[in-house]
């Protein structure tokens, strides 16, 4: 995809920030309306509302196109039904299982601010892992930006970190990391598969979270059926993260995700806690942020404007497969990578 066109460059723009702001919002709701619930229990009940939710939007979307569906309707081998099962299988547990309960671990091991720090360091590892991918060198005013933004990212936090660390603060550094590696792969491993996808994007990401919601299940039962059911305040406030928020913001995050590539979505996520801290202060539930923090949120604004500045003015690549790697495989899943076919043909 291109950016120089103003229209696809302000439409890249627009949604990011309301990604940005949807982000924000489920901190703000969580905090305010879920703490009498357990953490696997907000884990599994707003992925399994954002499931449903994602199915009545992709049921809604093949309705529209019923018509374009039954007359472009490509045969699937079974070859590729194969890969395409191994990768969403790979996608839920990474980006879906695998992150959610690590990072939910981490937080209660550890105390929000250490796992914050450690994951303000996504877009350092997704920016690295991306050249090494595709064997390209990112742009020197990407790295720069991507430095500033990360280091005000880190002085915003570390402000916080006295007196908050939990009963043990090692333990919940390495979920953190955990987390952070299972999400860097998934950004990386969905927008690989999935890049310039310009159709609808709730089916192909139904399946994702439908499987990742399975291992979740499974965590939060046994506690839900030790305490009895939860109350219908939680549960309306858990409808309300997956449905109304979660399943915009997945929607944005992914169709993010494929036209601007991984580095761009973990680098915009850094603009997450600043805009919690503001809006916390502007409804009177905290302080104001401290000197340092302001100071970390003035350095992360100026690398996301050199990264975005960047990514919006570069000419696109006009591939991001490894050379010479045709005996490789991409996926992980077998040889050969046709999905990108499989999505472009949907």
């Amino acid at each position: 995809m291109t950016y120089r066109s103003p229209r696809r460059a302000a439409t890249l723009i627009w949604q990011s920030g309301v990604l940005i702001a949807l982000l924000a919002s489920t901190w703000l709701i969580v905090g305010a309306s879920l703490n009498d619930a357990s953490a696997s229990t907000v884990a599994a009940g707003r992925t399994g509302f954002t499931v449903l939710g994602l199915m009545a939007v992709s049921c809604w979307s093949k309705a529209r196109n019923t018509a374009a569906t039954l007359t472009a309707a490509p045969a699937t081998g079974a070859g590729e039904v194969r890969r395409r099962r191994c990768q969403i299988t790979t996608l839920a547990l990474t980006g879906v299982s695998a992150y959610t309960a690590l990072s939910t671990a981490a937080i209660s091991l550890a105390g929000p601010e250490v796992p914050a720090l450690l994951l303000s360091l996504t877009p350092v590892v997704v920016l690295a892992a991306e050249g090494v991918h595709t064997r390209t060198r990112p742009q020197a005013r990407m790295v720069v930006g991507t430095f500033i933004a990360v280091t005000g990212a880190a002085l915003f936090v570390t402000h916080e970190l006295g007196g908050t660390l939990g009963r043990n603060t090692a333990l919940g550094s390495l979920a953190a990391l955990g987390a952070l590696l299972s999400m860097a792969f998934y950004s990386l491993y969905f927008a690989h598969t999935h890049r310039d996808h310009s159709g609808p994007m709730a089916q192909h990401i139904l399946p994702i979270f439908t499987v990742g919601a399975i291992p979740l299940a499974g965590w939060a039962g046994p506690e839900i059926m030790a305490d009895g059911a939860v109350g219908w305040t939680t549960t309306g406030m858990l409808a309300l993260l997956g449905t109304a928020v979660y399943v915009p913001a997945y929607l944005l995050q992914h169709r993010i995700l494929a036209v601007a590539g991984a580095s761009y979505f973990s680098l915009i996520q850094l603009a997450v806690p600043p805009l919690v801290a503001l809006t916390s202060t502007a409804s009177g539930l905290t302080a104001a942020p401290a000197p340092i923090q302001i100071i970390g949120m003035a350095l992360t604004s100026t690398g996301m404007y050199i990264f975005i500045r960047s990514k919006l003015t570069s000419s696109p690549q006009t591939t991001n497969r490894i050379p010479g790697g045709r005996g490789r495989s991409d996926t992980g899943c077998g040889p050969g990578n046709r999905f990108d076919h499989d999505v472009r043909s949907s």
